[in-house]
């Protein structure tokens, strides 16, 4: 089985960050907590030979987070920050639909 450990020590992070936005109600949160979850499971499960692709997605994640949970939203940086998880994802499109499908998701909910 491929290591998948890095992605998921990555999206913890991520997850258990959601709680320290500053931006972003109950609900938002909650939304975001389901659709990072689903991506950790699906990054998790994706074959080997396609786990740095995962890696990517998972570090566009991270920064997606760290870039909305600024006290003070910067739409350029968002927009930035949401087209990288975008593009990170798209390059999974082909065996995991779901994983840009999620991204987009999660950026809708914040730009």
């Amino acid at each position: 089985m491929a290591d998948t450990s890095e992605i998921r020590r990555t999206m913890k992070v991520v997850i258990d960050s959601i709680d320290d936005m500053s931006n972003g109600d109950a609900a938002v949160q909650r939304n975001l907590r389901r659709s990072f979850s689903g991506l950790r499971d699906i990054l998790t499960r994706l074959p080997e030979d396609r786990l740095m692709e995962a890696e990517l997605v998972a570090e566009q994640c991270k920064v997606f987070l760290e870039t909305v949970s600024q006290s003070r939203l910067n739409q350029t940086m968002v927009r930035s920050a949401s087209a990288g998880l975008r593009q990170a994802a798209e390059r999974l499109d082909d065996i995991a639909p779901r994983v840009l499908e999620l991204s987009r998701q999660i950026t809708d909910q914040i730009e």
